[in-house]
Formats: structure tokens, C-alpha cells, sequence
């Protein structure tokens, strides 16, 4: 059965064999518990990602050897399921030359337009009107080196926003959601511009903590730092650049930025410590699961069940019907 895209793949696939192009998204040699090798996985295209698995690698090591990931390959494989999981264990596996397949078609992107969402950035910029963080968003957000990287990067692995212009989608998402809270609470003004602030830079480091599109995965810094800490170093280092940037400003932003995970087990070494920081936490948690839900939702597009299968992340299944 020639599936056109992954998204197609379901669970009345289950024990079926499929045939589809797709893009190595990340790869990784592993062993069984008899430590025989085989290989894991990560594949995708525009609509999807799904991890499969190659068993018999002993038989095709050279070609996994010369494998890299976002190379596109053609696949034979049998649709499986592991703990509620769709997963794909390859029986056939072969590369496709570059010039016969868009790379970028393979890959997912943003559905909001990309000049409407730069616009909205500039939205957002304008709000600010105090110099030093007019300054600190020129030199973290629009300085030449940064502003392509924030404008393309994905905001997640495989959670929520894991497409080109994801951590974009994601950010306006934020800077929405926490104007429309700031603005509805009557918020001062100068905790206004602190929480634009905060939004656009809380992901910031996300360009320095996952590999460009369309490679997937963390950087060696991503992986030992994570984008908490190298976002609010790097913002530390960029305040004190800034000639008479006030204090209390400066410990309420890094707060926001350390803490807008809102608990210590997830990953914030700080909790929030002002209300700046607590909507930024919330309007950040309401981008990524609505995304998420919504994301799911439309995978299993198609199929007749009032609800979805169980979100991991979530922990609950999502009714369908509406």
C-alpha cells in the first residue's frame, strides 16, 4: 500500500505493509538487551513524524553508516504499535537522490504566514517604548545574527510548534495571550513592556538548543544546558552591554525567563516571583497544550472515534467531535 503522506498512516494500518517516502529526521544506532545493533528511527514529512525501527542492521550497515540525517529515503515497512504509539518497523530502506525530491516538502512548517508573523513581532516591538529594553530586543531579537534563526527555528522536538517557524508561531502565541491577561488586569505600563519583553526572550535560546531544520535533535549545548540557562545568560550578558539598564528590571526579566516553566520540576530553577512572570508561565503553558491538542487532533483526522487516542504530555484523551 503506497501511503503519500505519514499523517494517512493509522491504526486500521496496524499489521499492514506500507510503502512512502520520508525524511530521516534523526537516527541513532542502539542495541537490544542481547546486544544485537539495530537502528531508531525518527521520520517525517510535511503532515508527520513517527519513530520506526530497523532490526536487521548487521545485514545493511553500510548503508546505515553513510546515512545522515535529513536525507530522504524511500521505506517498505510494516505498521506496528508500541504503548499506544503508531511506530514502523522497516523491512526496506533506500536513499532518494536530493535533486528528485523538495527537502522542504518533506519537512513541517508553520500554516501562518510568514511576513503576517514578522508583522506582528514589529506589533509587539512598538509597545516598548523604555530605551534599554528597546535596546535588549535590538540586540537579542533583531540583530542580524539572531533574527533568522528566532524567524525559523522550531520551538519544540516533538511536543508543540516542531516546524519551521515554530518558536515564531509560538512566541506571537505567547505575547498574545499575555497582552490580552496584562491589558485585561490593568497592568501599568512599565509591567506591560516588562512582559513583552519577557515573552519575546523566555524561548529565545531555542535557536542555540535544537539543530536547524530539517535535522531534529539537540545541539551538544542544548543537550548539556537547555534553553532555560543559556536564555537567561545570554540575556544577563546583553543587560549589562546596556549602558544605565535598571535593576529592578533586569532581576524581574531573568526571573521571568528562569521561571516561566512555573515549578521547579519542570526545569525552572526559579518559581515566578512577580505577576509579570506568572502570566508569561500561563500564557506559555496555553500555547503549547492548545497547540498540542489541536495537532493531535488533526493526526487523527479521519478516523470515526469520538475521541482521540491519549496525548502522553497530557495524560487524557480529547474529544473529537464539534
Amino acid at each position: 500500500m503506497l501511503i503519500k503522506q505519514l499523517i494517512n498512516i493509522n491504526k486500521d494500518h496496524v499489521n499492514q505493509i506500507i510503502e512512502a517516502i520520508a525524511l530521516v529526521a534523526d537516527m541513532k544506532i542502539k542495541l537490544t538487551k542481547s546486544e544485537k545493533k539495530y537502528v531508531d528511527l525518527v521520520l517525517q514529512d510535511a503532515s508527520k513524524q513517527i519513530d520506526a525501527k530497523f532490526w536487521d542492521y548487521d545485514e545493511k550497515q553500510e548503508f546505515f553508516k553513510g546515512l545522515k540525517s535529513n536525507q530522504p529515503v524511500s521505506i517498505k515497512a510494516v505498521v506496528g504499535e508500541y504503548q499506544g504509539a503508531l511506530q514502523l518497523t522497516i523491512k526496506e530502506i533506500d536513499l532518494i537522490n536530493d535533486t528528485e525530491v523538495d527537502i522542504r516538502s518533506l519537512t513541517p512548517t508553520s500554516d501562518w504566514e510568514i511576513e503576517s508573523m514578522k508583522k506582528g513581532l514589529q506589533y509587539f516591538y512598538d509597545k516598548v517604548q523604555r530605551p534599554h529594553l528597546k535596546t535588549l530586543l535590538d540586540k537579542m531579537i533583531f540583530a542580524t545574527d539572531h533574527y533568522e534563526k528566532f524567524c525559523t527555528y522550531p520551538a519544540a522536538r516533538r511536543v508543540h510548534h516542531n516546524f519551521y517557524h515554530g518558536l515564531l508561531q509560538h512566541v506571537l502565541e505567547v505575547l498574545k495571550y499575555a497582552y490580552t491577561v496584562a491589558t485585561t488586569k490593568k497592568l501599568s505600563e512599565r509591567q506591560m513592556e516588562r512582559l513583552i519583553v519577557m515573552a519575546f526572550l523566555h524561548d529565545w535560546a531555542k535557536i542555540w538548543e535544537y539543530k536547524q531544520l530539517p535535522e531534529t535533535g539537540f545541539t551538544e549545548e542544548g543537550s548539556m544546558l537547555g534553553h532555560i540557562f543559556l536564555g537567561a545568560h545570554a540575556t544577563l550578558n546583553t543587560i549589562e552591554e546596556i549602558e544605565g539598564f535598571d535593576n529592578d528590571d533586569k532581576l524581574i526579566i531573568l526571573n521571568g525567563i528562569l521561571g516561566h516553566h512555573g515549578k521547579l520540576e519542570f526545569g525552572s530553577p526559579v518559581l515566578p516571583k512577580t505577576v509579570e512572570a506568572q502570566i508569561l508561565h500561563h500564557a506559555d503553558i496555553m500555547s503549547g497544550d492548545v497547540e498540542s491538542i489541536l495537532s493531535f487532533m488533526k493526526e487523527e483526522e479521519g478516523k470515526e472515534d469520538s475521541f482521540t487516542g491519549k496525548l502522553w504530555n497530557m495524560g487524557t484523551e480529547f474529544y473529537k467531535k464539534g
